[in-house]
This record gives C-alpha cells, structure tokens and sequence, in this order.
C-alpha cells in the first residue's frame, strides 16, 4: 500500500467544504483507499446513515452536534459515491431528480400557487404526488407504497398516518388512550387464559403495541425516537446504578432486589424524574 498525496484544508464555504469530503470518500473508496471502506455496501452504508442520524438527534439535546452531522454528511456522501462507481451517473441523476422535484412539489415557493399554511403545503404536495407524478397505490393494496424494509414499529406508525390522512381516525384523544386500554386488558385477559402456542398472546401484545404507536402519532411524537430516547435512558440510569452497586458492594441479583430498588429511587430523585419513570 502506497501513501496517498492529500492534505487537509480548512474550507470556508459549503460547496468547497462538501467537494473536499466527496474528495477524501472517493479516496477511500478507490484503489489504494481503505480495504473496510471499500467493502462497504449501500446496505451497509444507508444502515450506518440511519444509526448516526439518532446519534445526531441525541446531540442535538446535549448541544454539541459538529460531530454527528459530519456523520451524517459522511453516509451521504459514500452513498452517492457508490452510485458514481464504474461510471455510473446515478448519483448525478439523483441529485438532479431531489432537485427538480423539490421545485415540482414547492409550486407556492416557485410558482403561483398560493397557501396560507403548512396544512395547505401538504395538500399541494400530496396532490402533485398522485397527479402530476403519478405516484399511487395499487388497485388492491391501499398501503402498496409502504417500504417493505421499514422496520415494524416505523410502519405501525407509517400505516396509522396514511389511514389517518383519508379521515379513518379518532375523532379526540380520548379515544386512542380508551383503545390503549382495551388491548392491555386483552392482553391480560390472553395471559390469563393462554392458548397452547401463545400465538393469540404474541397477537393481543402486537395490537397494544399497535394502539400505543397510534397514540403517539395522535399526539404528534414520532414512536421510534419516543422509544429511542426511553432505551438511552435506561441505559444511563442502570449504568449509574451498576456504579452504585459496585460501590456498596451490593451483587445485581434477585436476592438483592430491595436494594436496587432503593438505588434505583435515588437515581430517578437525583435526576427530578417523576414517580411513573
């Protein structure tokens, strides 16, 4: 392997500064680069996007996101090499398509359409989406357009806004947090009287799951991220306890759960959270 000639250079606009990262990936990703970088695929790649993506939400919490949205930029930036490869212009094309369609779509920004607010700019959008692009369901599928990759707490979510967008919905809150409350009585009651291969449990425990999406989506939270959020926390509170524990020689085990449950309360008191957290 050979020394590539290449010097850093602080850049002080965004074109030059986007055309130095596309510079360094194509690099690493060309002959002589990288062996890891140039293994990677587009799988690879969109997964990784997806995963610095949270980390870029979770430093925007803690203020200190260059890091993360350089990050972000990287998986982009490999992505659109990887279609550039061979002589492939699809990374071209596609930078030309988002282009154009974001003028398509903006008709009240780049025309003469008219809106009075962001409800009305969803209209025009979905509109020129079915109308203009052509870009509907099929015959007999309502939700043919749903990535079948999604995973299936996005697509719980996916499913209720699209439903919810043709009026099929709850008329007042109340009645998603009623519904909540139902499937967990179901599923106690599935608990209660099992069945012999736990699918009618497995079954109610995905209708709960199911009506607690949809009642984060009436509310206006995005599911993943709520869960996101509540999985960091966890592992924060439970990493300070396991500190605690070590400290005061208590073992992490069944014998000792009065103990942790102690600790545990002091955590979620020094941190001001409420009794429920």
């Amino acid at each position: 392997m050979y020394m590539i000639d290449f010097v850093f250079k602080e850049q002080h606009t965004v074109s030059d500064a986007l055309m130095q990262l596309f510079r360094i990936v194509t690099i690493l990703r060309g002959d002589g680069g990288c062996p890891w970088d140039r293994e990677q695929t587009p799988r690879d790649t969109a997964l990784n996007l997806i995963e610095e993506s949270y980390e870029f939400l979770d430093a925007k919490e803690h203020g200190d996101i260059i890091e993360e949205l350089g990050d972000v930029l990287l998986n982009a930036m490999m992505l659109l090499e990887m279609h550039q490869e061979d002589g492939c212009e699809d990374g071209i094309a596609a930078l030309n398509g988002v282009c154009e369609k974001l003028i398509r779509r903006h008709p009240h920004v780049f025309g003469e359409v008219s809106v009075s607010d962001s409800s009305e700019v969803l209209d025009v959008w979905n509109a020129i989406k079915v109308e203009v692009e052509g870009k509907k369901d099929a015959e007999d599928d309502f939700f043919s357009r749903l990535p079948s990759s999604m995973g299936p707490l996005e697509q719980a979510n996916k499913i209720q806004k699209k439903i919810g967008k043709v009026g099929f919905d709850w008329p007042a809150v109340e009645g998603v947090i009623e519904k909540v409350e139902e499937e967990l009585g179901e599923v106690i009651q599935a608990m209660e009287h099992p069945d012999d291969e736990g699918e009618d449990l497995e079954m109610e425990i995905g209708d709960l799951l199911f009506a607690v999406v949809n009642l984060s989506r009436y509310v206006g939270l995005d599911p993943s991220y709520a869960l996101h959020r509540s999985n960091e926390k966890m592992k924060r509170r439970f990493n300070r306890l396991y500190a605690l524990s070590k400290e005061q020689s208590i073992p992490l085990d069944r014998d000792h759960i009065a103990e942790m449950d102690a600790l545990w309360q002091e955590i979620k008191e020094h941190e001001g959270g409420t009794h429920g957290e």
